[in-house]
């Protein structure tokens, strides 16, 4: 799965270089949440392979309900998350898969859990301590999030840029 997720969100950041804005892809009187995040994100895990990965995306809710789309270039869908205290499901437009929690399911793309409780701090500016991660917030006022995942291997590189 993890593959075939990675070819597809692959091909779709090559196809082309026009990127649409997330606000015109909502539905037409879709309501817009009190908790909402847009912008660029990438994760690189120097497994074995190593692998990348980078989407516009929009997050919106907290840790413990909402969705995460992830976007092509383009403005063309390739992932969506949707989570809540009951379930975790990932649909990739073509089949949708349910995981116990979200760091099952980062892990099962990415190939490394990833700290969400602390992601959701760190975009709101909160310097929340996670072992074996190192963040720079340095840049936050400006939108801007580092993070990596030094221990336990493989290590993981986080960033994010908010619109």
């Amino acid at each position: 799965m993890r593959l075939v997720w990675w070819t597809a969100l692959s091909a779709c950041l090559l196809t082309g270089c026009a990127t649409p804005t997330l606000s015109a892809l909502r539905a037409p009187g879709e309501q817009t949440p009190q908790t909402e995040w847009q912008g660029r994100l990438s994760v690189t895990v120097m497994g074995d392979p190593p692998t990348a990965m980078s989407a516009r995306f929009l997050l919106r809710g907290d840790v413990n309900q909402g969705s995460l789309d992830l976007y092509s270039p383009l403005g063309t869908t390739v992932g969506a998350i949707q989570w809540s205290p009951q379930q975790v499901e990932l649909s990739d437009g073509k089949q949708r898969q349910s995981f116990k929690s979200l760091a099952e399911l980062t892990e099962q793309i990415t190939g490394a859990a990833l700290p969400m409780a602390a992601i959701f701090n760190w975009l709101q500016g909160e310097n929340t301590p996670v072992t074996g991660w190192q963040t720079d917030l340095s840049g936050a006022q400006q939108g801007t999030l580092l993070a990596r995942r030094t221990a336990p291997t493989p290590e993981v590189t986080l960033r994010i840029k908010r619109d």
